[in-house]
């Protein structure tokens, strides 16, 4: 069953367009109802009346910068703004012209929103940076990797891949998205040659499936380091179904008897807290774990603190071996499976971001953790997707499928520090991710790989052979998808819950 919530209590005295409280006891609050559509007055039609209110009502109350865009959120006028998606993109919190709040998101789909936050898609199941021809202007893709089992696996694509054409057409600013949203497509292969590179004569054709996209996209494994046992794990997203995996894979790595971790997040956009949490528990200092002490703090508008505070509500995570979601009735114990490290070696990216940064952050006040890569994303706050049912008793039909990620809190380590604001953490060793390095992702001579195991102290190498480089193109990481730049933390909806 769905609950009622604190947010919906303030709304009384915050919503912009409130015109009274009921008379019973859900904490909502009385709208006008919409009438016909008329030239002298409601011109939306009445989905788009109550998307406008269900997301003023959300950013008026509990987004962590209400205060600051509290003038924005009258273009959300029920009445006349036929774009609430839109508006709520145009409106979310900027400081001197500098968009801080870059994930804040309101949607007609939130189910399928929902779907890919579980690490479901409809899709051919690669990860792709683009590339651009210096000399044409052109695009062209590069794999960055590809989940186990998908349409891409089975057709032999690997990392490091170059996809030239789409469907026998240059790849451009209209039809480079095809290569992940189309339901089937055919793909033009690249080799590298000396000076540039080449089409292949035969396509390949892919056709989309709905399918899990397990984050653990490479078995995890154990290097010998000058006598001492490093782990090595790449991880591309905390979602639920993962986290039982998660520590079976750290229990393994004690009975390895590993005492320092390779964690690859480069391509880590987030996930969920909770995942996150049962994951920091595995890592952290097992003395730090059975004492129960803090992990993260977070911090809330000032009507929540000031709430928080008369109630005397903890708003502080703490490690466990104990992990509860009870709106997602999930349990997961951590007991015998923290590993006992020494030291992390954090691969990270711009494509490291959210709930990634997060476990970082968390972790580092209590143990070693080298960045080594590139800066991350900075998404230094967390979100929790809202649909109409979780805010209102009796939600109206046109916002059946509607919902909000809104961002609620600033999160940080247990000093109330958080090194990600507002441009992400900043590597101690600086290493660009190549994908185009000829080596796959878990083999020791891949380029970020070969650079933590330096530092870890491996010097018996195997001989590395390059690929060839050419001069004419140069390539961008490509983020897409409703994933990534995603911390959900499901247990605050309990937080905010009054009797």
């Amino acid at each position: 069953m769905r609950k009622s919530y604190f947010l919906l209590l303030l709304l009384c005295f915050l919503s912009a367009w409130w015109t009274g409280c009921s008379d019973d006891d859900s904490g909502l609050v009385d709208k006008p109802t919409p009438g016909d559509p008329t030239p002298g007055g409601q011109t939306t039609t009445d989905e788009i009346y109550y998307a406008n209110y269900f997301a003023a009502d959300m950013l008026s109350e509990v987004y962590v910068w209400n205060k600051e865009i509290s003038n924005d959120i009258n273009k959300l006028d029920p009445e006349t703004n036929e774009d609430p998606i839109s508006t709520v993109k145009e409106i979310r919190y900027k400081k001197d012209g500098k968009e801080m709040d870059k994930w804040t998101m309101l949607t007609n789909d939130v189910e399928s929103l929902t779907s890919s936050l579980e690490g479901v898609e409809t899709t051919f199941g690669y990860s792709l940076a683009l590339g651009t021809f210096t000399n044409t202007g052109n695009y062209f893709f590069v794999v960055s990797y590809v989940y186990p089992d998908s349409p891409a696996a089975k057709a032999g694509i690997k990392r490091g891949d170059i996809i030239m054409q789409l469907d026998g057409q240059d790849i451009n600013d209209d039809n480079y998205l095809n290569a992940l949203y189309n339901p089937t497509i055919s793909l033009g292969m690249g080799e590298q040659q000396t000076g540039g590179i080449s089409l292949k004569e035969d396509p390949i054709e892919l056709t989309a499936v709905k399918m899990y996209e397990d984050p653990i996209i490479v078995e995890p494994k154990v290097f010998d380091c000058g006598g001492k046992k490093v782990g090595y794990l790449a991880y591309t997203g905390f979602d639920l179904a993962s986290a039982q995996k998660l520590v079976d894979i750290c229990r393994n790595f004690k009975e390895e008897g590993i005492t320092e971790l390779i964690l690859d997040l480069r391509y880590n956009g987030g996930g969920y807290v909770f995942t996150e949490c049962v994951l920091a528990s595995m890592l952290a200092p097992e003395s730090a774990v059975s004492a129960g002490e803090v992990y993260q703090t977070e911090q809330w508008n000032d009507e929540y603190m000031a709430y928080y505070k008369e109630k005397n509500i903890d708003l502080n995570t703490y490690f466990s071996t104990e992990h509860k979601l009870a709106s997602y009735n999930l349990e997961v114990n951590t007991q015998d499976a923290n590993i006992g490290l020494s030291k992390i070696y954090a691969l990270i990216s711009s494509g490291t971001a959210s709930a990634s940064e997060g476990l970082l952050i968390g972790l580092m006040p209590y143990m070693d953790v080298q960045l080594i890569g590139t800066n991350s994303h900075g998404k230094y706050c967390t979100g929790i997707v809202f649909e109409s049912e979780d805010v209102y008793k009796n939600p109206p039909k046109e916002l059946d499928n509607w919902g909000i990620y809104v961002m609620v809190s600033f999160y940080a380590d247990k000093n109330g520090e958080n090194p990600c604001m507002p441009d992400g953490l900043v590597p101690d060793v600086e290493v660009s991710d190549d994908v185009m390095d000829g080596y796959q992702l878990g083999d020791e001579n891949e380029t970020m790989l070969h650079a933590a195991l330096e530092q870890a102290g491996k010097t018996d190498f195997a001989p590395r052979s390059r690929s060839i480089s050419a001069p004419v193109y140069k390539t961008r990481s490509l983020h897409v998808g409703p994933a990534f730049g995603k911390r959900i933390d499901t247990r605050l909806k309990d937080k905010i819950e009054l009797k």
